[in-house]
């Protein structure tokens, strides 16, 4: 009786859990869609309630320019960050609905530009249903994501986490008409049951053409990191994207070499997560840096300029950063993938 009673019990919480899992779709690529049978097709703000969700849905819903999207500049994911750094140190852990006028208006400048960014698809997925798609499930969003590197299997910690471009029911049957096909393209396909399967070949180069979008419901540091934590109870990565800005929607897709190029190779097993990118040494007459036990968040009290690959940028005043070490003199924080010594005396660490 008792193992009858505990079935029943299991079978009842299986249920409950396969219930509460949205509906992904179980598309396996790229398909023409009849938009006229999409009852959400002429409602851009989706099913949205807020103000903030009704402008995002309104930026996720737009269509390619008359004439196809003008020419962009190709860039990489190095020149794709510098060209919302400023804002990015700025606004980090905001949300759209907190923005100052000025940084409002900085955001609809950025928010209306079409940018071309080469990488290597990794990931491919179809989307869960978004109030962006009025909650439907079948049509969705198809997640990319997109890497500085060719990744060797599927997300795992230690990772580095990648940019995010999404292709939307609206620019979805262009896209299919130029002949993309994600399984080409992508090394790894998560399924609708949220496992992942290699596709049997390399992530190819491509360059991907679309709108300049902040998420900001994605930007909080359970979504945005430089590397992968941990799996969560989805089987997902968290964080699972390297910032909150993305590509969205993707108007054009482009593969960048051609399949004879490359040598098809077989997934490899799960790597141990990689090792933290070691600090800059310090100078022999300064103290030895020490990492501060437990992991340390500063405030920064005066502008601090700071010299990144890409460019320059300003720390504004109120911006925190994680503190990897420190000494007497300098702090060495994290910044968009990189280290970076700051002086103490800018700091709330004086």
């Amino acid at each position: 009786m008792n193992w009858i009673f505990a079935g029943g019990i299991y079978l009842l919480i299986a249920g409950i859990a396969q219930a509460a899992r949205p509906h992904v779709s179980d598309d396996r690529d790229l398909k023409e869609i009849d938009l006229t049978q999409w009852d959400c097709l002429d409602r851009l703000e989706g099913s949205a309630k807020t103000a903030d969700g009704v402008e995002r849905n309104r930026l996720k819903n737009r269509s390619a320019p008359e004439g196809g999207p003008a020419a962009a500049e190709p860039t990489d994911s190095a020149g794709f960050l510098k060209r919302i750094a400023q804002f990015e140190v700025e606004t980090k852990g905001t949300r759209r609905k907190a923005l100052s006028p000025a940084q409002k208006q900085q955001l609809d400048a950025l928010e209306k530009q079409i940018v071309s960014m080469t990488g290597y698809l990794g990931l491919a997925y179809c989307g869960p249903p978004e109030t962006t798609n009025c909650g439907s499930g079948d049509y969705h969003d198809w997640h990319l994501e997109l890497f500085e590197k060719p990744i060797e299997h599927s997300p795992q910690p230690g990772d580095a986490t990648p940019i995010i471009c999404e292709i939307t029911p609206r620019t979805q049957n262009a896209i299919f008409h130029d002949g993309i096909r994600l399984q080409d393209l992508a090394a790894f396909f998560r399924k609708s049951d949220l496992t992942y399967e290699s596709t049997g070949h390399p992530a190819r180069k491509i360059r991907v053409t679309g709108y300049l979008l902040w998420d900001d419901e994605h930007n909080g540091t359970a979504d945005v990191g430089t590397a992968v934590h941990s799996m969560g109870a989805n089987k997902f990565h968290n964080p699972w994207r390297s910032i909150a800005w993305e590509i969205h929607p993707v108007l054009k897709l482009q593969r960048m070499e051609t399949a004879s190029a490359e040598a098809p190779v077989a997934p490899s097993p799960v790597a141990a997560p990689s090792a933290a990118p070691s600090p800059a040494e310090p100078a022999n007459d300064s103290p030895p840096l020490v990492s501060p036990t437990p992991p340390q968040i500063l405030t920064v009290l005066q502008p601090v300029q700071i010299k990144i690959p890409y460019g320059q940028v300003t720390l504004p005043a109120g911006a925190k950063l994680h503190v990897l070490s420190r000494n007497a003199q300098s702090a060495m924080i994290e910044y968009m993938g990189g280290t970076y010594a700051v002086p103490i005396g800018s700091t709330d660490l004086r």
